[in-house]
């Protein structure tokens, strides 16, 4: 005969939380993902396209994700180097589009798919997905020109750091 304890009534309400607090955490988490992702999407498609290429080649699995990974992220590097070096405002606006753009669409097709979960009207899953768009493709936007504000290629310590270090005073 098998004696099987009842758990009490403080012990199921703390695992229900407990398992509600995860749950949320892990779509947080999902979110977080899908958002970095939806932000470098030209990088991300450029490494995948590459590793993909690699594997359809018959280079093997460990050499494919190695090259995707690599190509990708020259992909960023490339990009946050040309935006920083160059100085025409014209060129800027191209560089910026280009890694913007690609976000934007994949911004609008995340956003697409999460309010179709819980919307029924077509306008507003259209309107939501705007948004999204515009959130997205906005934030890769100022990741890529707030590269040139703070940037890690710079030989000099920042002045900040100068003026903290300053014996004179």
């Amino acid at each position: 005969m098998v004696v099987v304890a009842a758990q009490s009534f403080f012990e199921k309400e703390c695992l229900i939380l407990a398992s509600t607090f995860l749950a949320l955490f892990g779509l947080g988490v999902l979110g977080w993902i899908a958002f970095n992702l939806a932000v470098y999407a030209l990088p991300c498609a450029i490494g995948l396209t590459s590793g993909l290429y690699f594997y359809e080649t018959g280079d093997g699995v460990f050499l494919s994700l190695l090259v995707g990974l690599l190509v990708g992220g020259i992909a960023v590097v490339l990009g946050e180097l040309a935006f920083e070096r160059l100085r025409i405002p014209i060129l800027r606006i191209v560089i910026g589009l280009i890694y913007a753009a690609p976000a934007g669409i994949a911004g609008f097709n995340a956003a697409k798919g999460v309010s179709s979960l819980g919307v029924n009207g077509d306008t507003t899953i259209t309107l939501f997905s705007w948004i999204g768009a515009l959130i997205v493709g906005g934030a890769a936007w100022a990741r890529v020109s707030g590269w040139a504000e703070t940037s890690r290629f710079q030989p000099h310590p920042p002045s900040w750091l100068h003026a903290a270090n300053d014996p004179s005073d």
